[in-house]
């Protein structure tokens, strides 16, 4: 499973840089919350379930883990109904 360190995601340019190196995101991916939306929402590029977990997700800023919750639960509900596994775990430590 992908896993990224909260430690590491301070801000939201690094918070979406490393979302998408690290689900491997295609080329097309802007490095913003539409873009971000959009390649979950597609998930053209990706086969099998798409799972992510976020260690020392307490260190994220409370807004940018807001608006990541918010847009992997509209794609998880998305993607419930064809039965595709979607999850985002996220772990304080």
């Amino acid at each position: 499973m992908p896993t990224l360190d909260g430690r590491l995601l301070g801000d939201k340019s690094r918070l979406l840089a490393a979302l998408g190196r690290e689900l491997r995101f295609p080329d097309y991916y802007g490095g913003n919350w539409d873009a971000l939306e959009e390649c979950l929402a597609d998930l053209s590029w990706h086969s099998g379930p798409l799972n992510l977990l976020i260690t020392h997700a307490n260190s994220l800023p409370d807004d940018l883990r807001g608006n990541l919750v918010g847009i992997f639960l509209d794609a998880a509900k998305r993607w419930a109904e064809s039965g595709r596994p979607f999850a985002l775990y996220l772990r304080a430590e």
